[in-house]
């Protein structure tokens, strides 16, 4: 059976309802679908990952992820570390995967890849066992290490084919009247910003995508007061990486205090709240936390916008000076009261009548993707770099 980013996340979720296990061996790992999907499992399932470092493009939000779910083993980052094997083991059954897709955001769901599912796996968990003893077991404190010499060393951005796009993100941005034309708006829109910048929209690095793939599972995280400091700072949108993670906003140095500090509790339940919430009753969840984020002393409109798009990306945008020009004049809201908990309201309200919004969710695997961050993603047509985005 041959799978494909069109087929890839319903058929991993239909082999999780009779597997037990799974084993996994993939050259990079970062937050994605089928990470949350694993997660979110209340069924017993046993879980071997080896994953790759080469290059640092694995996020260690995904590694403390694996580890915490199941046994995770790394392979040495001078290696070149490039498989892409999936097994699901269950009772007098296995299935294999091998093919192309990473798991990744890319590979679940956004990059065009290819997988060969098979039934006769006797090969596969041959090697895939070889492979697990050759890598010993997680030394305590290699995800730590990892971490702070990723921070050290940061992925280089993508390398950019050239392309040419005319029309602005704000007029690409216009000419959406319906799902499919959002889509393909969205496409013109992250080749015009990768002709012209080191980021992009939907590209697996330094991107609008991954920002909210990865910091919606920090931002989910039990308690915030544990995150390590990097991810505080990411966050925020305070790291020194050029286009990646200040995407939606880059905080004042001063939010670690506000967001961290004594009132940290009081924000994270606020931003708890909406994680949860179903369509029929979110506008009014959502304007209320908004509300009571605001205020929370310290919390102005970009923390508290930054923090609820990236929990629910599916139903929030984001409100910087970079943006707010943008979608007040495209809204037709006032600029100068945007940023109230009423006219967020009326934004939010706005953004919820669109057609693109209200047609039902894709059953293709990318446009599921684009799906759960549509509303985050309309940061995209409406950014002015020009602009400080705090």
């Amino acid at each position: 059976m041959l799978i494909n980013e069109e087929n890839i996340r319903s058929r991993f979720s239909e082999n999780l309802t009779w597997a037990t296990g799974i084993d996994l061996a993939t050259a990079w790992a970062t937050s994605n679908t089928g990470l949350r999907e694993l997660q979110d499992r209340t069924a017993p399932l046993e879980v071997r990952a080896v994953v790759g470092l080469w290059g640092n493009l694995t996020d260690p939000v995904a590694l403390r992820k694996l580890a915490d779910m199941g046994e995770l083993r790394l392979a040495d980052e001078s290696r070149r570390f490039h498989p892409k094997v999936y097994v699901f083991r269950g009772e007098g059954r296995s299935v294999a995967w091998i093919g192309s897709a990473n798991f990744t955001s890319g590979g679940f769901g956004m990059n065009e890849e290819a997988l060969f599912e098979t039934s006769d796996t006797k090969a596969v968990e041959i090697w895939f066992d070889r492979l697990w003893e050759q890598c010993g077991q997680l030394d305590k404190g290699a995800i730590n290490n990892y971490a702070a010499s990723r921070k050290d060393n940061p992925p280089r951005p993508p390398s950019r084919p050239p392309v040419i796009i005319d029309s602005t993100p704000m007029q690409l941005l216009n000419e959406v009247d319906d799902w499919r034309s959002y889509v393909a708006a969205l496409d013109r829109c992250d080749r015009w910003w990768r002709e012209r910048n080191s980021w992009s929209v939907l590209g697996e690095r330094c991107s609008w995508s991954e920002t909210i793939h990865v910091l919606h599972d920090v931002v989910k995280q039990e308690n915030w007061r544990t995150l390590d400091d990097y991810d505080k700072k990411r966050l925020l949108g305070l790291t020194e990486e050029e286009g990646d993670w200040a995407l939606l906003g880059a905080m004042r140095r001063s939010a670690l205090n506000t967001v961290f500090g004594a009132n940290c509790e009081k924000i994270q339940n606020a931003v708890r709240r909406v994680v949860t919430v179903k369509d029929e009753s979110f506008l009014n969840v959502a304007i209320t936390a908004y509300e009571e984020l605001v205020h929370i002393e310290g919390v102005g409109p970009g923390i508290a916008t930054r923090l609820l798009t990236l929990a629910r990306p599916d139903h929030f945008v984001s409100l910087n000076n970079a943006s707010n020009a943008g979608l007040a004049d495209f809204f037709g809201l006032a600029r100068s009261t945007l940023e109230t908990p009423k006219n967020y309201g009326r934004l939010l309200e706005a953004i919820y009548n669109k057609t693109w919004f209200r047609e039902p969710a894709p059953k293709d695997a990318r446009e599921e993707t684009i799906c759960w961050m549509r509303a985050a993603l309309l940061d995209c047509f409406v950014y002015d770099p020009k602009s400080p985005s705090r």
